[in-house]
Parts: C-alpha cells; structure tokens; sequence
C-alpha cells in the first residue's frame, strides 16, 4: 500500500480549494453567463464573468500536479 505524500496532500487542497472557486465564480452562473453573453448579476449583487473558467483550469493544474507528486518514482 502506498502511503501519501504530503506534497500530493498539499496539491490535493489547493485543486480543491480552486475547484470550489470554479463551481461558486462561474460554474452555477454558467447559463446566465451564456445569455447575457458577458457578465451575470447575481442576486447578492456579485457580478461573475466568464472569466471564471480560468479557476477550473487552476484546479486541474493542481489536481495533475497531486497525481504526477503521489505518482512519482522519487
């Protein structure tokens, strides 16, 4: 059995964290986004653009670098 390392551990959170910002900036938004075609004003007055697909992709650097961290021969 492998034991985790802390460097994938640490990772892990980060991917997490960004994911977590990804699905509240932008992912939930997503249709309003679409029809407004720019930005969406949210009902507590936050203004989300499209913009926030950059945080998924953050996470999925993130998420890769927990993989290859865990993954690795050193």
């Amino acid at each position: 059995m492998r034991t985790f390392r802390v460097r994938a551990i640490v990772f892990a959170l980060a991917a997490g964290f960004f994911g977590y910002v990804f699905y509240t900036r932008y992912w939930i938004w997503r249709d309003c986004i679409a029809a407004s075609q720019s930005s969406c004003l949210t009902p507590d007055g936050s203004n989300v653009t499209d913009g926030g697909m950059v945080w998924g992709v953050i996470a999925l650097g993130f998420a890769a670098a927990a993989l290859i961290a865990q993954f690795s021969r050193r």
